[in-house]
């Protein structure tokens, strides 16, 4: 059956992957702290992107808050958000979906740069 995607939003794939960091911020309810982890960015979205990461997180059995630092052109963003899927892709690489947890400024900010970004060329939106 034909999944109807018209409110789902744009995503954007990078043409050249970005580094960014992660830092976990709960785990199933109970706030931590973590040394910022690397990932790359492969896409993203005004309500989420997917990072890899050679990091087992569990993701299936545990529910994960993040905050991603990503640098889009000079600004850096701090993005908070969950950890919603994970897929291991090789025995070293995990792929994960990130839902963005954020407030309509913050989500306006966001799709301007993303704008900015396909003006330039950077990103191709699917």
């Amino acid at each position: 059956m034909y999944h109807n995607k018209r409110n789902d939003a744009f995503r954007y794939n990078l043409n050249t992957p970005i580094v960014c960091y992660f830092e976990v911020t709960n785990i199933n309810g109970n706030s931590t702290s973590s040394t910022p982890v690397k990932a790359t960015l492969m896409d993203i979205s005004n309500s989420g992107c997917k990072i890899v990461t050679p990091l087992n997180l569990n993701a299936a059995s545990n529910k994960l808050q993040i905050i991603l630092h990503v640098q889009l052109q000079e600004e850096l963003l701090k993005l908070n958000g969950s950890i919603r899927w994970q897929l291991q892709s090789t025995s070293a690489l995990y792929h994960y979906g990130v839902k963005f947890m954020m407030n309509e400024s913050e989500r306006r900010h966001l799709i301007a740069g993303l704008r900015t970004l396909t003006a330039l060329r950077k990103i191709t939106v699917t």
